[in-house]
């Protein structure tokens, strides 16, 4: 059985760092790689979010017995598995991820144009998945 409260707190925290990155999303390309520290806010809250995505599908997988992932990308193999995430979106969250991994191990020479992308275009994968726990889960 799903512990509504511990998702409920991953949503929450997903949910701020959503926020934080969103007053970013009009800035330009320019003024984003001239300024480092609007590199830095929105590289630590998009790592964020993707661990509390990570935490959130883990738990719903072992605490609704689906199995037991042995890697972060498992448990959204397993909630496509289940039949509650398509491929698309499985694809989605399985890049997620990598661009975490990224994030965690390789700060030195990540990309900050497919960053910047990630701010402008890909934001609403996030907001789909906090509406995706909210209906299925919640």
């Amino acid at each position: 059985m799903i512990n509504v409260d511990v998702i409920k707190k991953r949503l929450n925290q997903l949910s701020i760092s959503l926020n934080k990155m969103e007053r970013f999303k009009d800035i330009s390309l320019d003024d984003f790689l001239r300024d480092d520290i609007i590199q830095d806010v929105v590289e630590y809250n998009l790592f964020i979010a993707i661990n509390m995505i990570i935490d959130i599908a883990t738990h719903i997988v072992v605490d609704n017995n689906m199995g037991n992932p042995e890697t972060f990308g498992e448990a959204f193999v397993i909630l496509n598995k289940e039949k509650y995430l398509n491929d698309d979106e499985t694809e989605v969250y399985v890049n997620m991820v990598g661009l975490r991994n990224i994030l965690s191990h390789e700060y030195i020479s990540i990309n900050k144009n497919i960053i910047y992308d990630i701010l402008k275009n890909k934001l609403v994968d996030i907001k789909k998945f906090i509406i995706f726990i909210n209906d299925n889960f919640i």
